[in-house]
Formats: structure tokens, C-alpha cells, sequence
């Protein structure tokens, strides 16, 4: 019905074919309940879903090959990872990679927007992971092996079938899910087993790539019918995902020696006859009474020498203990000395009675009581021991953190060393780019700026002989960048979020405002009025009112399209096309030449072959580019000279009566 509605799929049936075939109107009953299902499947009247805006639903992926679980760092839980284990380890991301912790001391804007994104990323992977419904969705897409076997020998069925089966029970929506057992299983469980995976319940998912996203429905009618046309569409899977299970269990049945023990031992107790029943029930219940009666005595044995070890156990406990607390209180009592002298303060005492081992404390208790001489002395060589022990235990701890920094540090220079040995394995094993290699790659660079939509992708196709990595690679080790950076370039949403940045040098007011008259007075106009040309005509001032009612004003298509940024040829074509100018047109031309120096023909003919070839999108990059191809000219003089020549254009147009102002696009 879903292929029906879509226009993919017409019934061949004639409708005279199709309702002799339900068996006339005397049988309404399957009748009526199939034109009710298609009458719950049709839009209301007057509406066309099929045509509607709905967007196709993009399944749940790894956004640039990133894994959710690798970003909060659960690649080894993957599906097992519980709520608790993802929201630790998503705080334990944040906590790493954000942005006001990773920003600090960053002053490269690349780098910046490689932590935000990357820190956005390690938000999306939390929102997939956090999300029940999108963490199963991305789990039934992860990697996984649907292989399995159908037939062997009875002897390797758990060889074979119980590595199967612990694979697919992940999959299981009941808990727990029964072992397959050994050998030796009772067949009750076995039988459980059995009955378990013929009733299996799957949770796993089958996204459909013509499924619609329920987010863009129109109506509430709208969202129900989108959301039984993806069901209809991912039961296909599902159904394909039950018979391959169903003819898997099928064949573990038909192999499974328990089974074939079981289903022998059937067929040999029908023929067996009614006296021979009785013995072998018999039998069996003296072994069952020896066999019970042999476990209830092992039960005792164990228990008994059980009881036995622990209180052996216990004893040598209590012994270690108490002599560990007769030297602790010897140690005090040498340590209080005579006559109120402490030997160390009460702190060092606690310190050897913690950090001493029990063999190291009886050493240093021995050492104590066999020292000898008057009281004085004997307190000065029970003090000698003591610092003795007490610097022995904090040279141990200087040695141990010593260790640590040292293994630390060795750690990260193994890192460091590690990762410049792969960027230099990974360049060594590249083969030598040529001349024409590396003009395409600049070439490409300039062609697909930063921003555009997988830009490396387009990069490596334009280049044709190299990968997207030696790619990556080469612009690295030319520009010093960052390949996680330039990677995350694709993002062009990224790009248009990137704040704007002025790099140009600030204008003054009449500068600035090139199609406005400005009025100076005063200190200002005695300092900027002189630079203008004196003998060109003042334009036309415009106010805000009559800029804004110009351009709707305007006929055919020059008002509705705006007007490309003016530039030296189009004045040169504009200027011989037009009337002879007027006189105080060519003084004000005289006067803007001589601001900018003397030009002749070839350097202006040069500046309007750089303007061509170095577009508006280069930035702040462009008049550089430009100085470059003019020769004898510095960038401030070529971007001079491109104003004065766009005022004096101006200037003409306006002094021959043309709206020039409302046209005019400022580059």
C-alpha cells in the first residue's frame, strides 16, 4: 500500500478481476476489513501527502567517520555501556574537551574551530547515545557479523553453533538470555534453551533509506501516516531478520547431539516393555540416592576443611596483628624517651607505625633495643634510628614520585616522538609529488575555499592522482595545519557561524561614504576638503529617502538586478558609449590621477587584467594579489586608483543625467 500511495507500484489487476476474486458481496467480512485498512492508509480529502514537504529521514550515522562510543570513550562497552557509564563519560568529556577549558591560551581561529566543532561533536554523540530510541537505531548499524552456520558434524556443535548464539543474543529484548550449554546440559535447560530463541524478540532495527523524517509532518494525520509507512517499510528487514534466525535455530535443532541423544533415547524408551521400565526406574534412583548421598558427603568434607583453613587463617591474623601492635606500642614507648624529652614528635611516630612494613617495623624495633649506654646517650642513639627511618621512608617517597614524573615524562615524549615518526613514515612512504601535482593542489586550494562542503573531498578529485590522505598530508606539511583541522573544514555550517572579521583599515567619513555628498565645516573641512579634486562638480546629493525610493523607481531589469562592482573596464566601455563628458568631468579625472601617481596605459591596462583575475573572494588577500600582477605600483596605490577611477565614473553618470547611485555596487 506504502509502493501504492508512493506511485512506485500499480495493482495489474483489473477492479472487475479483483472483486470476483473476494468472492462476491455475500462475504463482506474480508472485504470490509481490507478497504478499511486502505481507507486508514489514504490522506483526507483534498490532501496529497505524496507531494507533501516531508523530507526523507536520515538515519542515525557517524557524523565524519566519528564513533559515538571512541568520543566519550566507551569503545571497548560499546552496547553494554550503561546510562550511568555514558553520562560519566560524557561529563568526563566535557570536562576535557571544552571549549573554555581547551580555549585557553589559543590564539589560532583555525584551532578554535577545531575544538568547538570537535566539542559539538562529542555533543551529538551523547545526544545519539542518550537517546533510547537513536542509541538502538546506531546500534543495529554498528558493525556486526550476521554470518551463520547451518550444518556440521555433531561432535563440533558447540565449536561451531555456541559462538553464533552468543553473537545474536545481544539482540535479545528479554533478559537474561540461557547459555547454550555444554555437553552435559539437563535437557530441561536445553529445552528452555530451545523454546527461548523459537519465541526470540528482537530489538533490532532495519532503517530504510526511503523513510520520511515524522519531525516534518504536516498534521497529526500526517505524522500517523508517516510513521506506518516507515513501519511498513522496515518490516520488510524484520521479517527477513526472523527467518534467518528461525532457519539458524532450525539447524542447531537438527545438529545438536543433545537433541539426537534426546530424541534416541525417546524412540529406545517406547520400545522398551513395561518390566524393563520399572528396573530402569529402579536404577535409576539408587543412582540418584548414591549419587546424592556422594555429594552430601563431599558437601561435609568441603565444609569441614573449609571451617578448618579458616581458622588456621584467622589464628595467624590475629597473631600478625598482635605482634604488629606490641612493636607499634614499643616503638611509642622509645620514641616518648625520659623525663617528658620526646625523641620525634608525635606525627613521625605515626608515620613509621603506617608507612613501616611488618618485617621493616621488627627490623627497626630490634635495632632500637639493641642500643646501649647511659640514659643520655642511649636517647641520642634511639633519636639516630629513629631520623634514620624517618629519612629512609621519605627518600622511598622521593624515589616514587621521582618515578612517576620520569615515567610520565618519558610517556609523553614517546607520544610526541611517536607521532612525528608516523608523519614522517606516512611522507617517506608517499611517493615525490611533481611540479604539476602541486600547481593542481594550489590550484584546487584557491578553486574550493574554506567552507565549501566536503572541500577535500573536491580537493583529491580535482588533483586525480592522489589520495585524500597524501592530500592532506602535502597541505600539512606546506602550510604547517592541522589535518583534523582542515578535515572539519566540510562543515560549511561551521563556515557561515564563523564571526566576521574587518581586516581593512579604516576610512574617514567622506571616504567612506563615496555616493553621499558629506558637508564638512569647520577644523574638519579645512583638513579634508583640499584632498578632493577642486575643479570636479560636487554630485548630486542624495538623501535617505531618495536613495531608498531610486531603486524601486528603476525600469526594467537594471532595478531589480543589482549592479556589479564597478571596475575599470566597465568605465572604459561606459565612458565611450556615453555623450563627451564634461569639462569638469576630465579635471576631476586629472586630479584623482594625481592623488594616485602617474599611470600610464600598460600599468592600467595590467590593473584591469588583476582585477579580472583576483576575485572579491580572496578578502583581504586580494589587493596583495593584485599589487603583484601591476608592475611599478604598491597596493595602496592600486586600490586608490580603482576608486578614483569609480568616482570619476561616477561622476560622468551622473553629470549626464544617469541614476548611477542607486546601480553603482561597491567592491
Amino acid at each position: 500500500m506504502a509502493l501504492k500511495q508512493a506511485g512506485l507500484w500499480e495493482d495489474p489487476t483489473p477492479p472487475e478481476e479483483s472483486s470476483s476474486a473476494d468472492g462476491g458481496a455475500g462475504e463482506p467480512s474480508s472485504a470490509t476489513s481490507a478497504a478499511a485498512a486502505a481507507d486508514a492508509d489514504k490522506p483526507p480529502p483534498g490532501v496529497d501527502w505524496k507531494g507533501s514537504k516531508a523530507r526523507k529521514r536520515k538515519a542515525v550515522k557517524k557524523k565524519d567517520g566519528a564513533d559515538p562510543y571512541s568520543l566519550l570513550g566507551l569503545s571497548n562497552e560499546r552496547w553494554t555501556a550503561t546510562e550511568a557509564q555514558i553520562r560519566a563519560a560524557y561529563r568526563r568529556a566535557c570536562l576535557e574537551h571544552h571549549p573554555d577549558k581547551a580555549l585557553i591560551n589559543v590564539t589560532d581561529e583555525a584551532e578554535k574551530e577545531r575544538i568547538q566543532e570537535h566539542f559539538k561533536t562529542i555533543q551529538d554523540a551523547y545526544d545519539i547515545l542518550s537517546d533510547p530510541a537513536k542509541r538502538r537505531e546506531f546500534d543495529s548499524t554498528d558493525e556486526f557479523d550476521d554470518t551463520l552456520p547451518m550444518q556440521c558434524d555433531s561432535k563440533d556443535f558447540f565449536k561451531v553453533f555456541s559462538p553464533a548464539f552468543r553473537r545474536n543474543a545481544r539482540w535479545s529484548s528479554v533478559e537474561p538470555v540461557p547459555d547454550v550449554g555444554d555437553e552435559n546440559t539437563p535437557w530441561e535447560q536445553v529445552s528452555k534453551f530451545y523454546d527461548f530463541w523459537y519465541t526470540f524478540k528482537s530489538w533490532r532495527e532495519f532503517p530504510h533509506p526511503d523513510e520520511e523524517d515524522v519531525e516534518c509532518a504536516e498534521s497529526r494525520e500526517h505524522r500517523r501516516w508517516i510513521e506506518r509507512n516507515n513501519s511498513k517499510l522496515r518490516e520488510k528487514g524484520k521479517k527477513e531478520e526472523g527467518r534467518r534466525l528461525r532457519d539458524f535455530v532450525d539447524a542447531a535443532y537438527k545438529y545438536d547431539p543433545r537433541v539426537l541423544r534426546k530424541k534416541e533415547d525417546d524412540r529406545l524408551e517406547r520400545e522398551r516393555k513395561k518390566a524393563e521400565k520399572e528396573e530402569a526406574r529402579r536404577k535409576a534412583q539408587e543412582e540418584e540416592e548414591a549419587r546424592k548421598a556422594a555429594e552430601e558427603e563431599a558437601r561435609k568434607a568441603a565444609e569441614e576443611e573449609a571451617k578448618r583453613a579458616t581458622e588456621e587463617a584467622r589464628k595467624v591474623r590475629e597473631a600478625a596483628k598482635a605482634q604488629l601492635k606490641q612493636l607499634r606500642k614499643r616503638l611509642r614507648t622509645i620514641a616518648e624517651g625520659t623525663g617528658g624529652n620526646r625523641l620525634i614528635s608525635e606525627d613521625d611516630v605515626e608515620k613509621l607505625t603506617t608507612k613501616l612494613e611488618p618485617e621493616a617495623m621488627s627490623a627497626l624495633v630490634d635495632s632500637l633495643s639493641a642500643c646501649g649506654g647511659p640514659g643520655e646517650e642511649l636517647a641520642a642513639a634511639h633519636k639516630g634510628v629513629l631520623l634514620e627511618a624517618l629519612r629512609s621512608i621519605d627518600v622511598k617517597e622521593e624515589e616514587a614520585v621521582r618515578a612517576r614524573e620520569a615515567a610520565k615524562k618519558e610517556a609523553e615524549l614517546a607520544a610526541k616522538l611517536a607521532a612525528k615518526e608516523e608523519h614522517k613514515r606516512k611522507m617517506a612512504a608517499m611517493r615525490e609529488w611533481t611540479e604539476e601535482e602541486l600547481r593542481l593542489l594550489d590550484k584546487a586550494c584557491t578553486k574550493f575555499p574554506m567552507g565549501t562542503p566536503k572541500r577535500w573531498d573536491a580537493v583529491a578529485a580535482f588533483v586525480r592522482t592522489r589520495t585524500l590522505e597524501e592530500v592532506l598530508l602535502m597541505v600539512k606539511d606546506r602550510q604547517g595545519a592541522s589535518a583534523t583541522r582542515m578535515k572539519a573544514q566540510e562543515d560549511w555550517k561551521g563556515a557561515q557561524k564563523k564571526p566576521a572579521e574587518v581586516k581593512s583599515q579604516a576610512d574617514t567619513r567622506a571616504q567612506a561614504f563615496t555616493d553621499v555628498e558629506v558637508k564638512l565645516a569647520g577644523e574638519a573641512a579645512a583638513k579634508l576638503i583640499p584632498t578632493k579634486a577642486a575643479a570636479a562638480p560636487p554630485p548630486a546629493v542624495k538623501t535617505a529617502s531618495e536613495a531608498t525610493s531610486a531603486a524601486p523607481s528603476a525600469s526594467g531589469s537594471e532595478a531589480a538586478t543589482p549592479a556589479a562592482p564597478a571596475s575599470p573596464t566597465a568605465a572604459t566601455a561606459a565612458a565611450s558609449a556615453a555623450a563627451p563628458a564634461p569639462a569638469a568631468a576630465k579635471a576631476g579625472k586629472k586630479a584623482a590621477a594625481a592623488d594616485s601617481g602617474a599611470w600610464s596605459e600598460a600599468q592600467e591596462l595590467a590593473l584591469v587584467a588583476a582585477l579580472k583575475q583576483c576575485p572579491k573572494e580572496l578578502g583581504a588577500e586580494r589587493w596583495d594579489a593584485v599589487s603583484q600582477l601591476v608592475p611599478g605600483k604598491t597596493k595602496a596605490q592600486c586600490f586608490k586608483r580603482f576608486k578614483e577611477l569609480r568616482e570619476a565614473f561616477r561622476s560622468k553618470k551622473q553629470a549626464g543625467g544617469g541614476d548611477g547611485g542607486a546601480d553603482d555596487g561597491d567592491d
